[in-house]
């Protein structure tokens, strides 16, 4: 089995490995609801000053998750590094003849905390996802759809009744396509809605489905592989591990295939928050039948042990979803460091305010990147690190490669 080995390109350091784990067979599996396609986007409704009225208030009623406000670090005292971060770049890079910024425009805004503010750049067009509204623009910042509530986008399905958020929005290059999703989990059931685009162009009608996933899907974290969507969320007690069927949704098919894993090799949480996000394939996909890919670390000040990135494997059987397999394949020793901003959720300071915002350090950011260059493969990620123990955030950032058989 090829595996990826560790480039840091600002430290040299020894590297563990730790053995293969066993894998673990899919806990759900099912098919979407499909329900034809959309009205154009540029034809549907904007938000009113009555909806931007309801949704400020909502708002306020849910401003904190009350499960989610204290973190704790049992094992901060044996924790590494003790100073500052071993890799922290102190200067900056040389690099010649950088880009200027081509384009700089408003995007939406949102009354929620968070407001889960996304987007992603096509060839034509930017799309931006907010909590609870979409918006498309060309690329010199004109609007062309939108803002819209985004459950309008899934009118008659399962859950669209509901406009519960955590949006993401994908650009599918290699199908010159594009992905919406939200989840909607007020109801007796929890549903995570899809819309794939059509045609490439985002501004016209969406295929839209519902998915019933079996517990709240929060925080969803969506990658493109070449056999189908993947996801991973924040759900710490059940299934937090999917795939839709990519093809069927893109040739708009009635019944695109489910599955989801009850991942075993969860980061330990304090806080009940945790997520272990898929690996999106930017560019050349990778070779036909690899496997989709999931990426977490391991705080030693919380998990015990050492400060490691963990790498999963999911290999999709579409004939036989139950033969479908989810695995962490590697454990891999990384330079020591400190996620650990405190126990509540203000965490960075802003300029101009004295509101701080929440570091969000469990988990890596969003979205962890894959490309396939031919002769190597490479994985980019990171995450939030306090590089010298004053709740003085930094980036942590990492290129893994895959060369040969290795």
């Amino acid at each position: 089995m090829k595996k990826f080995s560790l480039t840091l390109f600002i430290i040299v350091t020894t590297l563990g490995l730790r053995g293969q784990d066993n894998p673990v067979n899919p806990v759900i599996t099912g098919e979407g609801r499909f329900l034809g396609i959309s009205q154009p986007l540029r034809d549907l409704p904007v938000i009113t000053e009555e909806d931007w009225t309801g949704m400020k208030n909502r708002a306020e009623q849910k401003r904190l998750n009350p499960k989610l406000q204290k973190r704790e670090y049992p094992y901060a005292s044996t924790a590494l590094p003790k100073g500052t971060d071993p890799v922290w770049q102190n200067s900056m890079g040389v690099t010649e003849n950088s880009t200027e910024l081509i384009q700089s425009f408003d995007g939406q805004t949102s009354p929620y905390y968070p407001p889960d503010c996304n987007g992603t750049a096509g060839p034509n067009h930017y799309v931006q996802t907010i909590n609870t509204t979409f918006a498309v623009y060309s690329k010199t910042g004109t609007l062309l759809a939108g803002p819209t509530n985004l459950n309008t986008l899934y009118t008659g399905l399962p859950g669209a009744t509901y406009n519960d958020g955590d949006p993401i929005v994908l650009y599918d290059e290699q199908a010159n396509r594009w992905l919406i999703a939200e989840f909607s989990v007020s109801g007796s059931n929890d549903y995570m809605l899809i819309a794939v685009s059509t045609t490439s162009d985002p501004t016209g009608t969406w295929y839209k489905y519902s998915f019933d996933v079996a517990d709240m899907p929060d925080y969803p974290k969506f990658g493109i592989w070449q056999d189908g969507y993947y996801m991973g969320t924040n759900n710490p007690s059940g299934a937090d591990i999917y795939v839709f069927e990519r093809t069927v949704m893109l040739a708009g098919g009635t019944n695109p295939k489910m599955v989801g894993f009850d991942n075993p090799w969860r980061p330990t949480t304090i806080d009940g928050f945790v997520c272990v996000p898929p690996v999106d394939n930017d560019g050349t996909f990778a070779p036909a039948g690899s496997p989709g890919i999931f990426i977490a670390f391991n705080d030693d000040a919380i998990g015990g042990g050492s400060d490691q990135l963990w790498i999963y494997e999911l290999t999709i059987n579409w004939n036989n979803t139950a033969a479908s397999t989810f695995v962490r394949t590697q454990q891999i020793n990384v330079a020591p460091f400190d996620s650990n901003f405190g126990n509540t959720w203000n965490n960075v300071t802003q300029q101009g305010t004295s509101q701080k915002v929440d570091a969000i350090p469990q988990v890596i950011m969003n979205v962890p990147q894959y490309r396939n260059f031919g002769s190597y493969q490479t994985l980019v990620a990171c995450h939030t690190v306090d590089v010298d123990g004053t709740d003085h955030a930094g980036i942590r950032w990492y290129e893994l490669r895959k060369t040969g058989s290795t």
